[in-house]
């Protein structure tokens, strides 16, 4: 599916959002880049708007890049503001930006700019190495860097470079999310096990590693109809960068919507935003949230 015309390529906002919230004197601006992916962007990009506008403290806003391998006057008109809001939804796996938007997105993380990845936008600007710190983690070669796992006994285990497992993902399947913090505001009140809807589990993520706070894990199953690694995974977790933050959700695969129709996914979506934003969640978590027997869908 193409995106959008050249003529748009400038950052617009899509849609009209609700009255603000008396919890919050100004809307949350929220900033949704898409325009690459190996994935469908042009699917999961305007849900996750959609999804950001049934609430009425976010004013969320569609910025994609320039298709790929597009003129370079397009990329040379594509503006992204990013000073102008207070997160940053990346939804893009694609062409390394050019260095003018590189340089701006920095500067926006070391002065307290809040960003969250989902899903393969942690794949992504291979060798942009303020990228690779800000995110920690993410789909690169064993040899590239450091890979975390959770134990049976909740210790973090760091394999070093070249040793340990790969990157990669089994088959789609329902998977045990487990809670590894639950102070942090993004987990606070879930229980500790719940169900997330058929997804990719990502295994085997690299990089500097440095500076983690995991928040979630979910179980990777080494069944054979499965393909997984036996480990609880890093699912989402949190890197300070300078005097923002970078938060990664590897939730999130379309193809279809399922696992962004997830219950779980939707509130981590909200409230992680709520929390790179504001440092704090006003989202409660639903009565209709995952449970550990089974998973919950709000389409």
């Amino acid at each position: 599916m193409k995106t959008l015309t050249p003529i748009l390529l400038v950052c617009l906002s899509v849609g009209m959002f609700s009255p603000i919230s008396s919890l919050a004197a100004e809307p949350i601006r929220v900033m949704i880049i898409g325009g690459q992916n190996n994935h469908n962007w042009a699917l999961s990009t305007p849900y996750m708007k959609e999804l950001l506008d049934r609430k009425p403290h976010f004013q969320a806003t569609i910025c994609n890049s320039p298709e790929r391998d597009a003129d370079s006057s397009e990329w040379d008109a594509w503006e992204p503001k990013f000073s102008d809001y207070d997160v940053v939804l990346l939804d893009y796996n694609g062409q390394m930006w050019p260095e003018r938007i590189r340089e701006d997105f920095v500067r926006y993380v070391r002065q307290g700019g809040g960003v969250m990845v989902i899903h393969a936008a942690n794949n992504a600007f291979h060798g942009w190495k303020e990228f690779e710190q800000m995110v920690g983690l993410l789909w690169r070669n064993p040899k590239y860097g450091y890979s975390l796992y959770v134990d049976d006994q909740g210790q973090v285990v760091r394999e070093a470079p070249g040793e340990g497992r790969g990157m990669g993902h089994g088959s789609q399947y329902d998977w045990m999310m487990t809670v590894r913090d639950a102070e942090h505001p993004v987990t606070e009140g879930m229980p500790t096990h719940w169900m997330h809807k058929h997804d990719e589990l990502y295994h085997g993520q690299r990089g500097p590693a440095e500076d983690i706070h995991i928040l979630l894990t979910a179980f990777s199953d080494p069944a054979p109809n499965r393909r997984g690694t036996g480990k609880h995974e890093p699912m989402v977790w949190w890197v300070p960068y300078g005097e923002g933050q970078v938060l990664t959700n590897l939730m999130g695969h379309v193809g279809q919507l399922g696992s962004m129709q997830c219950v779980g996914f939707q509130v981590l979506l909200y409230r992680g935003c709520e929390w790179l934003a504001t440092g704090q969640c006003q989202t409660a978590i639903p009565d209709n949230f995952p449970t550990a027997e089974a998973t919950s869908l709000n389409p």
